[in-house]
């Protein structure tokens, strides 16, 4: 699996050729294995089709683009600042993508849910 930015009219077929021959290549050369020949089954999921699948914003898994110096910090917050009560959690939102920070997406959003039956 490798990580690939959101669908803005790139040529996936291409990318997808090209990330395939220098994913085998590079196992070849650290394993000296060559596991292409070795693949009974293959399925490739671009972005189109993630966002196909799971209606993701341009089938980018952690939301709009998170590759600059800046972007930690442009995140959406954890709460809805015009729909009272309508809370947000994933990897597009504070603070940010990934297993660990997903998780931490929800505490941090529970934390902010009130307590109606304490």
């Amino acid at each position: 699996m490798i990580n690939t930015p959101g669908d803005y009219g790139q040529d996936w077929e291409k990318l997808v050729i090209k990330a395939k021959k220098n994913i085998l290549s590079k196992i070849k050369r650290c394993l000296n294995i060559d596991v292409e020949e070795l693949i009974d089954v293959e399925y490739v999921l671009t972005p189109q089709g993630i966002e196909k699948n799971t209606s993701s914003y341009r089938g980018a898994l952690y939301g709009a683009a998170s590759n600059n110096k800046f972007a930690a910090f442009l995140r959406h917050p954890n709460f809805n600042k015009t729909i009272g009560n309508l809370y947000h959690v994933g990897g597009s939102v504070h603070p940010g993508g990934g297993i660990p920070l997903c998780l931490l997406s929800a505490k941090i959003t529970a934390d902010l849910i009130p307590n109606t039956h304490a």
